[in-house]
C-alpha cells in the first residue's frame, strides 16, 4: 500500500496519513456490552473505517478531474476567443487608408501637370 500512496499527489498524501495518525492515537475503547438493538442503527453508529476513508477519496478524486477537464475546455475556449479577436484586429489594421494608396500608386506623366 506504500507504493500506492507514493503514486498519489502530496495533499492526498498527507490527508490519509492525518487519517492514519488520528485512528493510531485514539485510545482503545472498551467493548460495550452486546445489547439488543436492530441492525440498522448499529450500522449507523459505528465509525467510519479505512475503506470509506479511501472511497470519499476515489470520488474527491474523480470531482477534481472533471474539475481540470472542465477548466482545460474553459482555458481552450477563451484562447480561441482571443485568437479570433487578434485576427479580427489585424485584419482590421491593414485596411486601406489614404497613406498606403498613395504608397503604391505609380505617378504617370499625365499626372505631373
Amino acid at each position: 500500500m506504500t507504493e500506492q500512496l507514493a503514486n498519489l499527489p502530496p495533499e492526498l498524501q498527507a490527508r490519509i496519513n492525518a487519517i492514519v495518525e488520528q485512528a493510531n492515537a485514539a485510545p482503545p475503547q472498551p467493548q460495550p456490552q452486546p445489547q439488543p438493538q436492530p441492525q440498522s442503527a448499529a450500522l449507523a453508529q459505528r465509525p467510519p473505517s479505512l475503506m470509506d476513508h479511501i472511497v470519499a477519496l476515489r470520488q474527491e478524486v474523480a470531482i477534481l478531474s472533471q474539475q481540470t477537464q472542465a477548466t482545460a475546455q474553459v482555458t481552450e475556449a477563451v484562447g480561441n476567443a482571443v485568437g479570433q479577436l487578434y485576427s479580427m484586429f489585424f485584419q482590421q489594421s491593414e485596411a486601406t487608408t489614404y497613406s498606403s494608396e498613395f504608397q503604391t500608386q505609380r505617378p504617370g506623366v499625365e499626372d505631373d501637370y
